[in-house]
């Protein structure tokens, strides 16, 4: 099953910038790009919410638990 990594991007006032968008083949690999996508923008200005979502999710079909719909 599909997961989807989505990043939201925000200013240090919390204004938000931006939103990538990354496709995994499980959970597992959703959460190891998590990982590294935090360690990429440690050192930023930008604070970041980091969202592992099924497919299902990612497409409007069912809502997981606990997330938001962006």
């Amino acid at each position: 099953m599909k997961f989807w990594l989505i990043a939201f991007l925000f200013s240090p006032d919390g204004e938000y910038q931006a939103k990538d968008v990354y496709q995994t083949e499980s959970y597992e690999e959703c959460i190891d790009l998590a990982g590294k996508y935090a360690a990429i923008h440690v050192n930023t200005e930008l604070s970041t919410q980091l969202y592992c979502v099924s497919d299902d999710h990612y497409n409007g079909r069912a809502q997981d638990p606990g997330i938001p719909y962006d």
